[in-house]
């Protein structure tokens, strides 16, 4: 009796999710939606090479997109890209309603040690957290900007930013002819606690030259 008893409990929530059109599989391979992150094998790559890009998080299903890029292949938790010409190029990733983003910087074939790098490439913080990112290279002189950031201090080889918004943010550096880029992914939720009414805002720091 108690076995028969048990069958129909299990035979009624199965009918159950046959009318609201989800199947007993579809409810056990559910997934959650973590915070997304997106993650390079090499932030710096020359003309022509291929970098590796990894998505984290989200709902396990991931779309890419990229500046300047044509996707033949926009799926998976993995993605490569190439450019033929230098620059600071970003790659998107979406996955469960989040978005997330990497840097690729792609130097010339000549390029030497002393070429701009800005630190971490990518990075991931909590909304009203401060973000903070480092130059190295150049010619040791560097400037800062940020778009939608009002600076105080562009200088310096350091640079603190707060964001007010969540999102895929970029943090430039310039040093003699060359820019390099960094990408800060603020992420919303967790209820984190923003001051309201909080502005961008960001400064360099630290003494000019290496």
């Amino acid at each position: 009796m108690h076995m028969t008893r048990q069958r129909y409990v299990l035979l009624s929530v199965a009918a159950a999710l046959a009318v609201a059109g989800v199947t007993v599989a579809q409810v056990g391979s559910a997934q959650t939606t973590g915070p997304l992150s997106c993650t390079t094998n090499t932030p710096t790559v020359s003309v022509n090479q291929t970098a590796v890009f990894t998505a984290t998080g989200g709902n396990g299903a991931y779309t890419w997109s990229g500046d300047n890029l044509n996707v033949s292949n926009p799926v998976g938790a993995q993605f490569s890209a190439s450019y033929p010409a230098t620059g600071t190029y970003i790659i998107h990733v979406m996955s469960g309603g989040q978005l997330a983003g990497c840097a690729l910087i792609v130097v010339s074939n000549s390029a030497t040690s002393t070429g701009l790098v800005c630190t971490p490439a990518n990075q991931t913080v909590a909304l009203g957290n401060t973000a903070s990112v480092s130059a190295s290279g150049g010619t040791g002189a560097y400037t800062w900007s940020a778009p939608g950031l009002t600076i105080n201090n562009p200088y310096g080889t350091g640079f603190n930013a707060n964001f007010a918004t969540a999102g895929v943010k970029t943090i430039n550096v310039t040093s003699g002819n060359a820019t390099a880029s960094c990408v800060v992914n603020v992420a919303a939720g967790g209820g984190t606690s923003v001051t309201p009414g909080l502005p961008n805002t960001g400064g360099g720091y630290g003494r000019w030259g290496s």
